[in-house]
């Protein structure tokens, strides 16, 4: 150790030291203050202590009014480098006592400058009054693998405020402008916080790239489909009131009054964000809270218990969304297959590659059910639903949760494919693996042609109203298996069916022409009936059609059978010798249509006139059936 110590410097060198109340060894500290008039001047200052080295230049303009209480401008000014600040080392990290800092800054460069008046300095109740600047910051961290740089800091400290007037900087390529006011910031320098105190916010952002500010320690914390996101043109303004007692968050008051901003993978633009939040006693309330996100617009109402004791609880869980319009397909990037990835063959249904795939995509898509439920309360009233192509509309329904992850469908409203569907029941996913649900379900004059309702066959996404047209009614009841993206499993599924079709029409069915040689020059690709109307069941992924007849412009028949999701089928049916002779007769002869016959009519058969039938029995599937004759059914 070498200490000079003329008047107007002071000079350590090459001082070092081992104690225990240190972090870590001082192997080195060299310093160089001097006076230069009333100016003292860090002039040397380097350290080494463990891993870590500090190196720090600086002055402060009059030290001496500093002294004798002066009303005289100061202006103090430093600049710091580091090659390594091990923070795991200084902050004696312990993760099994869960103490300390894992973490090191590299390459650190900042320089800071403070505006003030000498007695200012002394005389301040908490923080000096004045403005304070980081001119410039540079840094790199360790476990956040992001270059810190560029940033700028002005600070006014007054005798009760603390306005930040503008704190600019980079994150990699990410920039932001942060101002923000702390009203009565001297609350936050007591040693027992009790009272209120107030912030206002606002930030600002040309360019946010998610992946540069929510990645830490190897992991990266945004959903997979919006990591690589780019958030342009953000404006975020919010003011708080936060309650303390004993120093701890009694209660917290949050108003936003605005969000906007634009995103570029998902090309949306959050609008008209504002809201209401209160937390108090781990209890959350938002309210009257308002956004626009592309074409989706929305009002949301929440009550939230954030605490484990249910018995203190002072309102029940309860959330409430109005919306005019929500685009399911645009918020969540949505998109259609190509109709050729759509196209199967039914000799490959159930067991070719991609079926398998889609099954397995189906059972493997995220799991609602896996998290936790809570005991809540689920209103929605939704003017505009776009799922999937669906346009849903007027949707007013009342859901219930629980913790033994049940979902109560107490009532559902859906104006769709120009009827009405209503429904109520329950889902039951206490076993996340096995998801059932027990429906009552009403179909009213819904529009074939208009609904899309898909059902999970091997794997296969089958569109119904592909073949069948028509207005439907049908009122559906059973215990149904749904995989967790809400597709029916079929096969390990109890389905009862009461179903009226009414004007229908079949087209394009490979089914109808098998019959080609009973029904002569009867349209076979387009057929049309006036009503069908029958009971029907599922259990286990095979078809009960119980004895239905069917007027149409193939004539009267009758049909029952069973069909399964193999697509093998096993029907009776029966068709009255006088269509029977017609589809023989044009067989042998063959036949013009007249100007009048050109287009089928519906045939009834006439109930006073005795009609003798043929009975068929086809079995087999679509690529290998075979037609027999059937034995006539005796009469009970």
């Amino acid at each position: 150790l070498k200490l000079s110590t003329p008047l107007h410097q002071l000079k350590v060198e090459n001082f070092s030291m081992k104690s225990n109340d240190l972090p870590a060894p001082l192997k080195k500290l060299d310093l160089h203050l001097m006076m230069n008039g009333k100016k003292a001047e860090i002039d040397l200052f380097k350290l080494e202590l463990g891993n870590s080295d500090l190196s720090i230049k600086g002055f402060i303009s009059d030290l001496p009014a500093i002294v004798h209480h002066t009303n005289t401008p100061i202006k103090t000014h430093l600049e710091i480098e580091s090659t390594l600040i091990d923070l795991k080392e200084l902050t004696r990290f312990s993760l099994k006592d869960s103490t300390g800092l894992d973490e090191q800054i590299e390459n650190l460069n900042a320089s800071f400058s403070f505006n003030s008046s000498a007695r200012a300095f002394t005389e301040s109740k908490y923080l000096p009054e004045g403005e304070f600047f980081i001119d410039n910051l540079y840094a790199q961290l360790k476990h956040y693998p992001h270059k810190l740089h560029d940033f700028h800091v002005d600070v006014l400290v007054g005798e009760k405020d603390l306005k930040i007037k503008d704190f600019t900087g980079y994150i990699d390529d990410s920039d932001f402008h942060f101002n923000g006011l702390a009203h009565n910031y001297g609350f936050w320098m007591k040693d027992t916080l009790n009272g209120d105190v107030d912030l206002d916010i606002t930030l600002r952002s040309k360019l946010l790239r998610l992946e540069d500010l929510f990645s830490y320690g190897g992991e990266n914390y945004v959903p997979e489909e919006y990591r690589h996101e780019e958030v342009d043109k953000l404006i975020l303004h919010l003011n708080s009131s936060m309650h303390y007692k004993e120093s701890s968050l009694h209660s917290i008051d949050l108003n936003l009054d605005r969000l906007n901003a634009k995103m570029h993978l998902h090309p949306m633009r959050f609008e008209n964000f504002i809201g209401k939040f209160h937390y108090e006693d781990d209890h959350l309330q938002v309210q009257d809270f308002h956004g626009k996100i592309g074409r989706t617009s929305f009002d949301l109402n929440l009550n939230y218990y954030l605490g484990k004791n249910p018995k203190i609880r002072k309102r029940d869980n309860h959330l409430r969304i109005e919306a005019n319009y929500i685009d399911f397909d645009q918020l969540f990037d949505f998109k259609t297959a190509s109709s050729n990835s759509k196209k199967s063959k039914h000799k490959d249904a159930g067991n070719s590659p991609s079926s398998m795939e889609d099954s397995k995509e189906h059972s493997e898509a995220f799991n609602l059910y896996e998290l936790p439920f809570p005991d809540m309360r689920f209103d929605f009233d939704v003017k505009h639903f776009i799922y999937h192509r669906l346009d849903l509309k007027n949707i007013r329904a009342k859901f219930r949760t629980n913790e033994n992850h049940y979902l109560y469908v107490d009532k559902l409203n859906i104006d769709a494919a120009g009827g009405n569907i209503q429904m109520d029941g329950y889902f039951n996913g206490s076993d996340p693996k096995h998801i059932y649900l027990k429906p009552n379900l009403q179909l009213k004059n819904v529009d074939l042609d208009k609904l899309l309702f898909k059902f999970e066959n091997f794997g296969q996404d089958v569109i119904v109203s592909q073949n069948l047209h028509g207005k439907l009614n049908a009122l559906i009841k059973g215990k149904i298996r749904v995989y967790p993206d809400m597709i029916p499993d079929i096969d390990q599924s109890e389905i009862h069916m009461d179903v009226e079709v009414l004007n229908g029409r079949l087209e394009n069915y490979q089914y109808m022409l098998m019959l080609s040689d009973y029904f002569g020059d009867k349209n076979l690709n387009s057929v049309q009936f006036d009503t069908l109307q029958n009971h029907m069941d599922i259990t286990n992924g095979k078809l009960s059609i119980p004895n239905m007849t069917i007027e149409s412009t193939l004539g009267h028949f009758e049909l029952a059978g069973t069909q399964d999701m193999d697509f093998n089928m096993d029907y009776h049916l029966k068709i009255p010798w006088s269509v029977i002779k017609k589809g023989a007769r044009y067989k042998l002869f063959g036949k013009k249509k007249t100007k009048k016959e050109e287009e089928d009519q519906i045939i009834e058969i006439d109930p006073n006139k005795k009609t003798r039938f043929l009975n068929l029995k086809i079995f087999g599937n679509i690529d290998d059936y075979k037609i027999t004759l059937g034995k006539k059914k005796r009469k009970r």
